[in-house]
């Protein structure tokens, strides 16, 4: 008997040190479960891994361009210092057309304009994205080329597809004779035909860019990214990704902006869709006299004595112009990027001078495609107002400026479509609501004060212009909530 107790005793113990056991094991799932929410909430995600930040070289480190005679220099690296910074001299390391080039009219060179980048090493994500993109480049490709936005420099914000054709490596130089790319290109990394796109580049706010081909091995269009083209990955890391869909790259941005970014704080200005006014002669109804020159105001505010802190941006709109077009979505069939089928090998570009090669596998499908339409000013009333200072200009409904369907420079978008609507403002003062539904942009602008030159922020919900910190007010919230959760199992832990 004695012997059976001593067996029951040690079986209970057992027993008894088996339960200690699993419990100790939840509690260190419990400790790794809260640590990857507080990496993922406070210390982020590189904005470019040691991979990526490998991958900005030049595509063929031997070729020399026909145009320069030149190499392509392009590198990155991590400062360990809270930056990495990206370099190029903007000499493409791949084939090109001969410019100035007689077929399609482009009167430009390509010359050696070096660029340096400085971005933060761990992504800082504003509240709401800058919408009013600089003019010039806004990110830097793996192959040393600068990005720019879908608009060519020119009156009107015409779609670049629609002012000129691009060479074959889907690039062309700008009036600076600045060698750049409007969309995706095929000669910085060839997308192979079901298999995820690795990094393309880095957007102005460090966040990469990865080609068109998603992680389940379809390519994308912009009907599956957000507004500012992008999207979570699998692992909770936001990336852009080029489509052939407009805006091709970055709509807006959704990171914070270093105040060393290296770019001229004098191309941060809202133009296009918004304002084409910087390529013309003509200005504004009210005159904003200024470094940035009559009627254009700098979006951002860079920390001269901190350069390491983020630019203050907020989005800032003429709200008294009318550029005379909108944008509204329409079905449209597009021709997807060319991709080389897995174990062959299609050189630099599918695209040739005579089309796409016949090893590259193209496909069509049918998307919702960012189209510029022309306004018409049927109401004579409404047609005056367009030359009145006072009176913004839309085309389909006459708001008073205080109903959620307000809209300006047809921003207002509602089911996919855009409806555009007036908003009555006068010199002394400016009133502008605008809401956007089902996956749109909801934004708040600031007013322009005339009668005492400041400027006052708009008072929308969505606080635009405030910039995110390291620790925002949300992340602190939610720094406290864990806590609190972790002290209330820790205690139910030790009671057990």
């Amino acid at each position: 008997n004695a012997e059976y107790g001593n067996e029951l005793m040690l079986r209970e113990n057992c027993v008894r040190a088996s339960i200690y056991h699993f419990k100790f094991i939840n509690f260190l799932v419990l400790m790794e479960f809260l640590l990857h929410v507080w990496v993922l909430l406070f210390v982020g995600v590189n904005c470019l891994t040691e991979d990526e930040l490998a991958a900005f070289t030049p595509r063929h480190p031997d070729y020399t361009d026909t145009n320069t005679g030149l190499n392509s220099v392009v590198w990155a690296k991590d400062n360990n210092d809270g930056s990495q910074t990206i370099y190029t001299n903007g000499i493409p390391s791949h084939e090109t057309w001969t410019f100035p080039n007689n077929l399609t009219r482009n009167p430009n060179y390509i010359e050696e304009i070096n660029t340096t980048l400085n971005i933060f090493s761990e992504p800082i994500m504003r509240d709401e994205p800058l919408r009013c993109l600089p003019l010039g480049y806004l990110g830097i490709a793996t192959s040393g080329v600068v990005i720019d936005s879908w608009f060519p420099s020119q009156q009107g914000c015409p779609e670049v597809m629609e002012f000129e054709e691009l060479d074959i490596c889907e690039g062309h130089p700008s009036p600076r004779n600045q060698y750049h790319y409007h969309h995706y290109s095929p000669c910085v990394q060839m997308p192979v035909c079901g298999e995820p796109s690795t990094i393309w580049g880095v957007a102005l706010d460090g966040i990469p860019i990865y080609g068109p081909i998603g992680e389940d091995g379809v390519q994308l269009t912009k009907a599956d990214l957000d507004e500012c083209g992008g999207k979570y990955d699998s692992s909770g890391r936001y990336k852009y990704h080029m489509t052939v869909d407009p805006p091709y790259s970055m709509g807006c941005f959704w990171g914070e902006i270093r105040s060393d970014v290296g770019k001229n704080a004098r191309s941060f200005t809202c133009s296009c869709p918004f304002d084409d006014r910087v390529f013309s002669n003509r200005r504004p109804p009210r005159q904003a006299p200024g470094r940035m020159g009559a009627g254009r105001k700098s979006n951002c505010k860079f920390d001269n004595s901190n350069t390491s802190a983020p630019a203050a941006c907020v989005d800032r709109y003429d709200e008294t112009y009318d550029i005379g077009y909108k944008w509204e979505y329409q079905e449209r069939d597009v021709a997807l990027a060319p991709c080389c089928p897995q174990g062959q090998d299609c050189g630099d570009s599918c695209k040739t001078e005579n089309g796409i090669k016949d090893i590259c596998v193209q496909e069509t499908k049918t998307v919702p495609y960012w189209t510029r339409v022309a306004k018409s000013y049927d109401d004579d009333t409404e047609m005056n107002s367009a030359e009145n200072e006072n009176m913004i200009v839309g085309t389909n409904d006459i708001n008073n400026g205080l109903g959620p369907d307000v809209s300006i420079f047809g921003r207002n978008v509602s089911k996919g479509g855009m409806n555009d609507s007036n908003v009555v403002a006068n010199e002394n003062s400016v009133v502008l609501v605008s809401e956007v539904s089902n996956g749109g942009m909801n934004d708040s602008n600031d007013g322009m004060n005339d009668s005492n030159g400041g400027i006052n922020m708009g008072t929308n919900d969505i606080g635009v212009g405030i910039p995110s910190n390291n620790c925002s007010f949300t992340c602190r919230n939610n720094l406290y909530l864990i806590g609190i959760c972790f002290l209330c199992m820790l205690i139910a832990q030790i009671i057990h």
